[in-house]
This record gives C-alpha cells, structure tokens and sequence, in this order.
C-alpha cells in the first residue's frame, strides 16, 4: 500500500501525506476488498447472521433484501400508481421517445428557467430547496465559467430511483443537465456516481459518448466522476471535494456552491431525480407534482413506486407495495433513509409531502413489522451515524460515537441536542431527525 502511494506522489507531485490522507478517508481505498455485504437498513432487519468481512452500507438493492455483490443486481420493480407518470415516464409499458427528442426540444435559457420556476420544482435528493432559486442565485453570480453537477452518490438506505434513472435512462439526465447549463450560461458538466453502480456507470458512459457523438450536448462538456465509498460525500459541499480530488469533508456555508462552488465558481449541484423531471417541465410547462418512493422492507410488493405527492403514507403501502408481506402487521415506517422521519402505523394518514414531512428526503420506505422493535431500529441508527461520520467537527465525530452509550432519555435529548445544533454539516444536524420521532411514538421502548 505504502509502495503505491509514494509511486503516486512521485509522478504526481503531490505530498505522500496528503495522498494518505484522501486514501484513507474512502472504503474502496483501503481496508478489506473482495465481494461486499450490504448493511442498509433493509439488509440489515432481513438478514439473521451478523456480517463478517467487506460491507457497504447501501447497495441500492433495497428492493431484493438481503444483498451482497457476490450476486448479480435483479431488475428494480417500479409501478405508478398515478395516471401519468413524470419520473418513470420511459420505464414503464409504452412507447418510448427518440432520446433527441429530449435535447431538440429544449428552449432558450430564459424560457428554461422560467418554466422550472412556474412549475415550482423542488429538490427531490433531500432537502427541497426551489430549483429555479438556486438556478438564479448561479446564473447571476457574477463569473468566468459555471458548472452543472449531477449528484448520483445515493448512498441513503432505503434509496434506489437515482440508480434506476442513471442505469434505464441516462438520456433524461443528460437533458436535464444541459437545460440547466442552458439557464445558468454553464459550458462545463460534472456527473458523479458512487462505486457501488457499476451498471449505473457504464449506462451513462454509452448515453454521453452517444449524446456527444451526435452534438446534443453542444456546447457543454461532461465529464463523469466514480466516487470511492463516502456516504458523507452525498453532502453538497463534501461531493464537490471529492470531485477535486480531496477528502469529502463538508465545510460550512455560506458561500453556498451556486455562489462558489468548484474551483471556486457557481456551481450548480441537483440530484438525479431532479434532473430527470426538468425535460419534462419544461416541454409540458406544467407542475411536477408526483415523487418516486422507493419501497422495501415488510410490504408484500417492494419496488420503486411514483405517487402523487399529498398521498397518505397508508395507501402508498398499500397501493404502491401491496401491504404488509402475508402474514405479518406493519409497525412503523422509516421515511427517507437513516436522517429522515419515523411514522408508526397509527399515523400511516399522514400524507406524504414536504410540507407534512419536513425532512422526509428522498421519500423512499422501509418498512417494518412487529419483528423489529424501535429499540432494534434506533440501535440500527446509532450505528450507521457512528460510522459514517467523517470526524470534520467534534460535535458529529464524538456525539454520534456516544449516541448507544447514553443510559437515560434525559442524557439522550441533550446529546442530540448538541448533534443538531453544534455539526457542521446536514448530516450531524439531521441525526436527531428520526431518533426524536422514535422517542415521541415509543416513549418507553428506545432507552432503557
């Protein structure tokens, strides 16, 4: 190891400590190789052995739990349950558009633009933050050059609609980006995606080579960056580090990346869902008012499902995952991933939205029946923050290694109390999120 990174240095230029610093800040970078075991939380409560060697926290097969590389990825299942779907519009039965269709189609900068906004589009990688705002603030920042990335790093348990768009259909994403460079007066292009997708990889390879080779994407250029094992990298600022080269180590805003973002310039970052929708607000000039909720765990039917969003949770498992798997009663939810919302069943009314849910994220659901208690749930999640944590603030790196320790409830609230306000980044200020909702529906289950 040591032989590879000083070659590295020499040829580079660079310092060996700081190639040993960013080698041993990701997974694939160090530590054990050979095939990986998934410990996502749908993994994780489907598998009855405790896992020994290699593992990843998220293979983005929640779906077809337990999994492991050792296997080949099945199709993602995906359904609507509306009449006309957006995000899955060319992956269901039907036909399919010519891909030329989605570039020629697109308008002026400021026709772009406008439409996102009429539409209201959100954000639908976790925070929902009005696209069209972010898209002025880096259009009128004043700058050389802009930037366009494509943030595929889904490393949240519980998400798998990235992986499915980037691997089924590349064509929407590349359109969604150059109409975002169209609208911020950005030539340059960025798509990363994490280790974990491989096919995902190769899928985009063929539709940018295609995309290039034909002049759609003219005049903007688009590279594609592998991540290396980084759930924190998933975080705007971290993601734009690890695009340079560096440790994905968040740092704190402002400047926000559509004011300074790579090497310095405004830097548009969006999710690969958002990307995906922006073709078709823009030619149809309506709102996008439905969402992809990934579903797994204890339902009958898991898969990726677009619903409307406003939908109770209750008829999303119901309709879109066909109920609790026979035999077994749902208990409680977890609603966007290891940062977002816990529900337990008697509150399955409430509808699945931004408004009704603040923090819901991604939206995708694991599910979970009388077999997993909500202490098992809330050690499952002391865990996962514990070891993602990426240490750049003492608040995040010791609080959330002290999070199982905590004896009482009262020790508990405060250490969570210190996770949300003193962190750094989303990721320590967000941990509380679904420990907070397993204290107040299970008051006497979490701490002992």
């Amino acid at each position: 190891m040591g032989i590879r990174i000083e070659e590295t240095a020499r040829r580079s230029g660079l310092a060996t400590p700081q190639l040993d610093g960013v080698e041993s800040f990701y997974d694939y970078l160090h530590g054990e190789t050979g095939p990986r075991t998934c410990t996502g939380t749908a993994c994780h409560f489907a598998r009855s052995a405790r896992v020994s060697g290699a593992s990843a926290h998220c293979l983005g097969r929640c779906y077809e739990a337990p999994a492991t590389t050792a296997s080949v990825p099945s199709r993602v299942p995906r359904r609507s349950i509306v009449d006309s779907p957006i995000v899955l519009r060319h992956l269901l039965d039907g036909p399919h558009r010519d891909p030329i269709q989605q570039y020629a189609s697109l308008p002026s900068g400021d026709v772009i633009l406008d439409a996102v906004e009429r539409a209201g589009l959100r954000g639908r990688g976790g925070a929902a933050f009005p696209t069209a705002r972010k898209w002025r603030v880096a259009r009128d920042t004043p700058a050389p050059e802009r930037y366009v990335v494509a943030n595929g790093d889904e490393g949240d348990p519980g998400a798998y609609i990235d992986r499915l768009l980037l691997e089924e259909d590349p064509h929407s994403v590349l359109a969604g980006m150059l109409a975002c460079a169209r609208a911020i007066g950005a030539r340059r292009g960025v798509i990363f995606i994490r280790e974990e997708y491989d096919q995902a990889w190769l899928s985009m390879q063929r539709a940018l080579e295609h995309a290039e080779r034909n002049g759609w994407l003219d005049p903007v250029r688009i590279v594609i960056v592998r991540g290396a094992g980084s759930y924190v990298a998933g975080e705007e600022t971290a993601l734009l580090r690890a695009i340079e080269g560096l440790r994905a180590e968040p740092h704190a805003k402002p400047p926000y990346p559509a004011e300074s973002g790579l090497t310095g310039l405004p830097t548009v970052i969006q999710n690969i869902e958002t990307l995906s929708v922006v073709p078709w607000v823009v030619q149809s000039r309506r709102r996008a008012n439905t969402k992809v909720v990934c579903l797994s765990g204890a339902v009958a039917n898991p898969g990726a499902v677009e619903v409307e969003l406003g939908t109770p949770v209750g008829e999303v498992l119901q309709r879109g995952g066909g109920g609790p798997a026979p035999g077994r009663r749902l208990q409680m939810v977890l609603i966007g991933g290891p940062m977002g919302r816990v529900l337990p069943a008697r509150h399955f009314d409430v509808p699945l939205s931004f408004e009704a849910l603040p923090g819901m994220g991604h939206a995708g659901i694991v599910a979970f029946d009388e077999r997993v208690s909500p202490r098992a749930l809330a050690q499952h999640l002391f865990s996962f923050a514990a070891s993602e944590s990426c240490g750049s603030c003492t608040p995040c790196r010791v609080g959330t290694a002290q999070l199982a320790r905590c004896p009482e409830r009262k020790s508990l609230e405060r250490l969570l109390d210190t996770l949300e306000l003193g962190s750094l980044c989303a990721f320590g200020q967000a941990v509380p999120r679904p420990i907070r909702d397993l204290l107040q529906h299970f008051p006497d289950e979490v701490v002992r």
